[in-house]
């Protein structure tokens, strides 16, 4: 079998919205990537008390964001995994389990400034390649001084991508205002969904309501 390019975007995807999406083609198109994996988190050890929403649930939305993207695909191996997650331990898995695919793993620049707090976070660089989400426009790639023999060594690279002013947080924030008594904030709110979310993202979410009773 030919050695394949795997890119993998991680995260809770609580929801998944359209940065996630301009990341995988980020990071796609800078990697040369055959596929990108999106992986949902299950239980995150670094967010162990966050307010998720069910990981089936989670999982559907990234499956419903993707489709008909034939070079992307949703891993469950987290979904499916009990208890906390580890990315090393979830990357050994994954090398072991495809060992002629070459895997980059892909992150934002906030969680590089804390990469090395990460179980094993030396082990990674066994794995996969490290790529960092940069929204910066200009200057220099910023990267930690411990962290700088990866990027001489190419394990560590950035993906330069445009900035989206879209997050998860601000998005289940915008469920809740749909149940203002406001109608003007109502339809700020319903706008603003509208071009955050794959369009269907945003039906299933108001037919199956997840967030802040997400009623249409």
């Amino acid at each position: 079998m030919p050695t394949r390019q795997i890119c993998i975007i991680g995260g809770t995807f609580n929801p998944i919205h359209m940065g996630h999406l301009q990341m995988a083609r980020s990071a796609q198109a800078q990697c040369m990537a055959d596929e990108v994996w999106f992986m949902p988190a299950g239980q995150p050890w670094q967010k162990p008390n966050a307010d998720l929403a069910p990981a089936d649930v989670r999982k559907k939305l990234v499956e419903l964001a993707i489709e008909g993207v034939h070079s992307w695909r949703m891993e469950p191996f987290e979904i499916e995994h009990e208890g906390p997650t580890y990315t090393v331990d979830t990357l050994e898995k994954l090398s072991e389990q495809h060992p002629d695919h070459k895997l980059s793993f892909v992150i934002g620049a906030d969680q590089l400034a804390n990469l090395t707090s990460w179980k094993h976070w030396q082990s990674l660089f066994d794995y996969a390649r490290i790529g960092v989400v940069d929204r910066t426009q200009w200057g220099d790639f910023q990267v930690p001084e411990a962290l700088k023999r990866h990027l001489l060594q190419d394990r560590l690279f950035r993906i330069p991508m445009p900035s989206v002013n879209i997050s998860s947080t601000q998005i289940r924030r915008q469920f809740q205002l749909l149940q203002s008594g406001n109608a003007e904030v109502r339809e700020t709110a319903r706008f603003k969904l509208e071009a955050s979310l794959p369009t269907a993202v945003l039906k299933y979410l108001t037919l199956h309501p997840v967030y802040g009773r997400a009623q249409p």
